[in-house]
């Protein structure tokens, strides 16, 4: 989240955020995160009962930042902001995508409390790439040093994945402010009329992307499903 922030302004205004979507989402009901499950069966019983008791259809109206989606058969990554380039986009999409198969092919790890996720939430969302994020222990860390840290062990499954160039990708967006810096640099050169033009412009300006290879099936996970 820290390094995909990238929505500083609202209503024309800079709100002291890096981003201010994130701040907002957490006024919707269902947001946030979900407590850690067991397994899919835990999953469907908690969306059954969590949509019973919230008057909704289903589960697509829980607003989680990580969300399994059943009829796709996908987890959905909801966290991030939306990114101004295709090549910041493919960066931040080969990091998910890394970090998932990384966290399949290890053990299992202690989950961390909630109460610490929720700070490293809004530490992300309010300095962006320039914040200090709570490691497991809880104590705060340069985004930077967690990033070069990651990559470092990323190493090995972004070759495997062929992801390795869109992953080398995220030192340079950190380099830059990430987006929420990139729009107040240029705010602060020419108002927020030019920022909407750079926006559109960086958008425009890139159009295809080398597509990212799929993740190979592990042949040892086979698909979970349940029918009601």
């Amino acid at each position: 989240m820290a390094l995909a922030a990238n929505s500083p302004f609202r209503h024309g205004r800079d709100t002291g955020l890096a981003s201010a979507r994130e701040v907002s989402l957490r006024e919707w009901p269902r947001s946030g995160t979900p407590r850690a499950l067991r397994n899919y069966e835990d999953f469907c019983d908690m969306s059954e009962f969590l949509a019973r008791a919230a008057d909704v259809p289903d589960y697509t109206y829980f607003w989680w930042k990580l969300r399994p989606h059943p009829r796709l058969g996908t987890v959905e990554v909801r966290a991030l902001d939306t990114q101004t380039s295709l090549t910041d986009t493919a960066a931040l999409v080969a990091l998910v995508h890394c970090l998932a198969c990384n966290v399949v092919e290890n053990e299992p790890t202690i989950d961390p409390p909630p109460e610490l996720i929720e700070e490293g939430i809004f530490r992300a969302a309010r300095f962006g790439v320039h914040g200090r994020l709570p490691d497991a222990d809880g104590a705060p860390r340069p985004v930077a040093e967690i990033l070069d840290h990651t990559l470092a062990q990323l190493k090995s499954t972004a070759r495997e994945l062929g992801c390795t160039e869109e992953l080398a990708l995220l030192p340079g967006l950190l380099q830059r402010g990430g987006g929420a810096g990139i729009q107040r640099a240029t705010h602060q050169m020419a108002g927020i009329d030019a920022v909407v033009r750079e926006l559109t412009r960086r958008t425009a300006a890139e159009t295809t992307l080398r597509p990212i290879q799929p993740a190979p099936k592990s042949p040892s996970t086979p698909a979970v499903r349940r029918s009601r």
